[in-house]
């Protein structure tokens, strides 16, 4: 039962399953590693799934939901401008690295989706920050535990 709540939450937030993982549950270096990073890939795989979907029928129903005969422009409130500073900054490397500390994997995925959806490469990145994270994490977190 441990394993499952590990494996199901590293797929929605992957830093928070850490202290978890290795304080409450008691798992060794490896399990962790080996537990956060399946959830993790199926956060990613779930996530892009349903990201694509999502894109697909924003783009082709988005623009009849608001039925009116005035163009609409887009509203650039402060969050909007930030994703965009953020985008045109750092790219999807950024993007690929903050994913599993900042922003929560589906909303990682969605970005990746978003902007870099056509490079199919663009995944194994996500994947591969994931995985560095985790060794990262599970590193600070036992070293941590073994002082105490």
């Amino acid at each position: 039962m441990k394993v499952l709540l590990i494996i199901l939450s590293s797929t929605w937030k992957f830093a928070a399953t850490f202290p978890v993982a290795v304080y409450v549950f008691h798992m060794s270096f490896y399990e962790t590693i080996l537990y956060t990073n399946i959830g993790g890939f199926f956060g990613i795989l779930i996530s892009a799934l349903v990201s694509k979907g999502l894109i697909k029928l924003l783009n082709t129903y988005g623009s009849g939901l608001i039925k009116s005969k005035k163009k609409i422009r887009k509203k650039f409130n402060k969050r909007n401008r930030r994703l965009v500073y953020f985008k045109d900054k750092y790219g999807l490397a950024g993007i690929a690295i903050l994913t599993p500390v900042l922003f929560s994997i589906p909303i990682g995925v969605f970005l990746n989706t978003k902007y870099y959806g056509h490079r199919k490469i663009s995944y194994l990145y996500l994947l591969i920050s994931q995985i560095v994270w985790s060794f990262a994490y599970t590193l600070l977190f036992t070293a941590i535990k073994v002082s105490l």
